[in-house]
């Protein structure tokens, strides 16, 4: 790559990155959340270029300078110069015509959507439809197109190598952890920002003037998502794997705390919706194993997200927290399959809301559909940077992912501390013939610290076993 197109990507890249976080950053703050390894020096210049071009604005004195994006100005960037400067043409799209059309739907969905114009109470009532999911037959009924697969897949591909399950997303688990958790909560009307958002989960820090509802929302998503990664390779498609994610989820913010990951047993009603969701709670019960029996057997990992985002929105099986709980587990295939996952980027929260309200009173998935791809091509994009700016995948880390399992559960399992565990874990390398002794034990040791209940599957341990270990040390 040139000099001058390696500065274009740098200045394209920050300038992105400023924009998705929506509020005026300084040097320094730009310069720890960049997802971009570049020296501060460097970020400097390329910061007051970019605001001699006009890209960046800047407010504050000296230090306390801070640089933001005007999003008018960059929308009138993006266009053509042709059509700027031709105002009289016909073809020329105007500021007025560019709001008006959805940058998601189709005009076929849009006016499909329009259908939601309608008051609810004026539109036709309808129930949940059984034969959604008993007419499903795995592999041959297609939600996706084959067309949309293959493109989906070609973008959201990342390795051609067959790495473990889990894999990418441990890769980028950090960028993950912030976008996927302020994503979805932004979804439930959830008013941290992204930066806010990564401090909270970074260092704790609580922004102030928030609700504490929306701080623990937050958290719970970081909770379930690492729940995720961490056992991407024995995580199976069951109800109790969905029910411990809605317990993550849902954790301190249910009115009923023995509601969280327990099949509902009271009525519930969608808002602004003419559908009225089943209450029986053994057919909920049976419907959510059907369902996820069902998924399982999908082969291709799109239809299978997919599947999962809208089915399991729909059944309502729980009292709350159930979109927030679908938002999670259609990601499942994708870190199982080592694709890039699908953090919900830039959705607007109105489109994804009227999409799922179609589907639940129509039972067409079109809209839907269109917004799914729109929002995984647009997370694939995002993912694209923060991949060039991580390097290269740590094969030795892969490589002896099994024996480092094996010496935490024996670790965990004696109650070793740290100085006995070195000790054990020294033997065991050499017992192993496993090469560099060094780089296994620190990685290990490393694991042990950042082990939770979540996250000790596949160490032959029980929760009880882990936390006498956890306290003995």
């Amino acid at each position: 790559m040139s000099k001058k197109a390696l500065l274009e990507q740098e200045k394209s890249s920050i300038l992105a990155h400023i924009t998705e976080i929506g509020e005026p950053m300084s040097l320094g703050e730009i310069e720890k959340t960049l997802p971009l390894s570049i020296n501060k020096k460097t970020l400097q210049r390329r910061i007051w270029s970019m605001v001699e071009e006009g890209l960046l604005l800047s407010g504050g004195k000296k230090s306390h300078t801070k640089y933001y994006v005007d999003k008018e100005i960059n929308e009138l960037k993006s266009v053509p110069k042709e059509q700027i400067e031709d105002t009289c043409g016909e073809n020329v799209r105007t500021k007025s015509e560019d709001k008006d059309k959805n940058p998601i739907f189709s005009s076929d969905a849009m006016s499909l959507l329009g259908y939601l114009n309608t008051p609810s109470y004026a539109r036709k009532r309808s129930s949940y439809q059984f034969a959604l999911v008993d007419n499903y037959i795995p592999n041959q009924t297609q939600y996706v197109p084959e067309t949309m697969r293959v493109r989906l897949y070609e973008a959201g591909k990342r390795f051609n190598e067959q790495f473990a399950a889990g894999t990418y997303a441990k890769k980028i688990s950090q960028r993950l952890l912030i976008d996927l958790s302020y994503n979805s909560s932004r979804l439930e009307g959830n008013t941290y920002s992204k930066l806010d958002t990564q401090k909270l989960i970074e260092q704790g820090l609580t922004a102030e003037g928030k609700v504490h509802k929306e701080t623990v929302m937050i958290m719970n998503h970081k909770e379930a998502i690492e729940f995720l990664i961490e056992n991407a390779e024995e995580i199976v498609l069951i109800p109790f794997t969905i029910r411990n994610i809605h317990s993550l989820l849902s954790q301190d913010l249910l009115a009923n705390p023995k509601a969280c990951g327990k099949i509902r047993e009271i009525e519930v009603g969608i808002s602004q919706s003419a559908y009225t969701p089943m209450s029986n709670p053994h057919q909920l019960e049976e419907y959510l194993s059907l369902i996820l029996r069902k998924a399982d057997k999908i082969e291709d990992p799109f239809e299978k997200s997919f599947f999962l985002l809208i089915h399991l929105s729909y059944l309502q099986a729980f009292e709350d927290v159930n979109k927030r709980t679908a938002r999670l587990s259609c990601n499942i295939p994708f870190i199982q399959h080592n694709l890039c996952p699908l953090s919900f980027i830039d959705v607007p929260q109105e489109d994804y809301f009227k999409s799922l309200l179609y589907f639940y009173e129509t039972n067409q998935v079109e809209p839907a559909l269109e917004l799914f791809e729109w929002a995984y091509l647009r997370s694939c994009e995002q993912y694209d940077v923060v991949t060039e700016s991580l390097g290269e995948i740590d094969t030795y880390r892969i490589q002896y992912r099994a024996d480092r399992k094996i010496a935490m559960g024996h670790i965990i399992r004696q109650k070793l501390d740290e100085a006995t565990a070195t000790r054990y874990l020294e033997q065991y390398c050499i017992d192993n013939n496993i090469p560099s002794e060094d780089k296994f034990i620190s990685m290990t040791l490393s694991d042990l610290a950042q082990l939770h209940e979540g996250s000790i599957i596949g160490l032959g341990i029980t929760e009880r076993i882990f936390i006498e270990w956890k306290s003995a040390n």
